[in-house]
């Protein structure tokens, strides 16, 4: 008998004769339906409950909306009241101070070039 496993990362079931198996040193055992969920896992160090084309992921998800939807009727019976926030005031560029001039003994003045 063909025994049906599932990927170890995203959930799928990998038909017999395809796929890979990956074992570690300390005997654990991976299945992977393909090597983009090989990379992921292995190399990449990605968890399989944060990336979105999962089934573990849309698992994960659709428990939490029957959660929320439970949820939903108790919160509608509470009015909630606008928070009114300030914006804070745009701030203005300050203005540049010209150079202060230097007294006319420490500046030193070109003589005029003369134009034949």
């Amino acid at each position: 008998m063909v025994e049906n496993r599932l990927c170890s990362f995203c959930g799928e079931a990998i038909e017999p004769g395809t796929g890979k198996m990956f074992v570690r040193k300390d005997g654990t055992v991976f299945n992977f339906c393909s090597n983009k969920c090989k990379k992921n896992n292995i190399h990449l160090g990605r968890v399989n409950r944060r990336t979105r084309w999962t089934t573990r992921y849309a698992e994960l998800k659709n428990k939490g909306l029957d959660k929320e939807a439970e949820e939903k009727p108790a919160e509608e019976e509470k009015p909630k009241a606008k928070k009114q926030t300030a914006k804070p005031a745009a701030k203005k560029p300050a203005a540049k101070k010209a150079p202060a001039e230097k007294p006319a003994a420490a500046r030193k003045e070109k003589p005029a070039e003369k134009s034949e």
